[in-house]
């Protein structure tokens, strides 16, 4: 019997795969709690993706690089691939960390004064005044509030957090005449609830690239609202009833995102192992609001591990008119 070249048994075996990934789709069994989803680029579903097996890079050795975990001091290396082939993460770690305000903080700008607001008097800055939300530094952490975190191109998704992400069920919600929450952050195919909780009308105008809603949400009432694309930067909501209601919504195609609390801190769970790009944003920083590069910096994470990455934003950074 003559032997079969090793060769015609790696292409049969790459065919037998690519048929299985057929038939997958076509209504096999989808990933399973805790599996790897590869991370497609911006815009592609992420359930449609397939994971490989941990440093396999279709016949070729996967690339190390060595990034240097924060707060830590130390070096690890991570296991990547190429473009074209991606790896099943090992493991999984979680990013936390605080946003904090180096100098002095401005003050608030008072939007509406109390009593006095320019539209509907009886509802609006009835009981205080109406302030901006674009910058607020807790007083004694200087932690700042609604800074948006997020990883810019995770490496893979783990389902459990892909699945926690679609069942949070965010509620934007308008009272007191101010969007609440006022930075909200969502996954792409993540239902969410549109609420007015005044008394009086308001409008919802989405103004982001890929998603746009525009319409009234009569007193007490309530609408769903689904972002099918993912963006590239933050988009600002706003009441074209109420001048100066603005929020600002940022849709990933991934769960890897947060929004600090009043003392600055956030938490990401479920991140894959290695080195990521981490994005930090808060609007009232000058430019386009980075605080990272927009593509994001170096971050390396450690599997069963958390890494600790805080960040100072300087006031000389900020605008001045908030």
């Amino acid at each position: 019997m003559s032997r079969i070249p090793f060769q015609t048994f790696a292409r049969l075996g790459l065919t037998l795969s690519a048929l299985g990934l057929a038939l997958s789709g076509c209504g096999g069994p989808g990933p399973q709690v805790g599996d790897a989803v590869v991370f497609p680029e911006p815009g592609t579903n992420v359930e449609t993706a397939s994971p490989k097996a941990a440093g396999t890079t279709d016949g070729s050795t996967a690339g190390t690089s060595t990034g240097t975990t924060a707060g830590t001091g130390s070096t690890s290396t991570a296991t990547t691939a190429s473009p074209s082939s991606p790896v099943k993460a090992e493991g999984w770690g979680t990013l936390k960390g605080q946003i904090t305000f180096s100098g002095e903080a401005p003050s608030p700008k008072v939007l509406q004064e109390k009593g006095k607001a320019e539209k509907d008097q009886e509802f609006c800055a009835v009981d205080a005044p109406i302030v901006s939300e674009a910058l607020v530094v807790d007083g004694v952490t200087k932690g700042i509030k609604n800074v948006l975190v997020y990883l810019s191109k995770p490496t893979v998704v783990n389902e459990d957090a892909r699945k926690a992400a679609l069942a949070a069920a965010p509620v934007f919600d308008q009272a007191k005449c101010i969007f609440e929450p006022h930075v909200l952050a969502l996954m792409v195919d993540e239902p969410m609830t549109l609420r007015s909780s005044d008394r009086t009308n308001h409008n919802v105008n989405v103004m982001l690239k890929n998603n746009t809603f525009n319409q009234t949400i009569s007193p007490g009432e309530s609408r769903p609202f689904t972002p099918t694309d993912a963006e590239r930067t933050p988009g600002p909501v706003v009441c074209n009833i109420h001048r100066w209601m603005q929020a600002y919504w940022m849709v990933l195609d991934h769960p890897y995102f947060a929004v600090t609390d009043a003392k600055g801190n956030f938490e990401i769970k479920n991140v894959p192992a290695g080195t990521q790009k981490l994005v930090v944003w808060q609007e009232s920083v000058s430019g386009p609001g980075f605080v990272t590069a927009p593509s994001g910096d170096d971050i390396v994470i450690k599997a069963g591990e958390t890494v600790s990455k805080d960040f100072k934003i300087d006031a000389s950074r900020v605008r001045a008119a908030q």
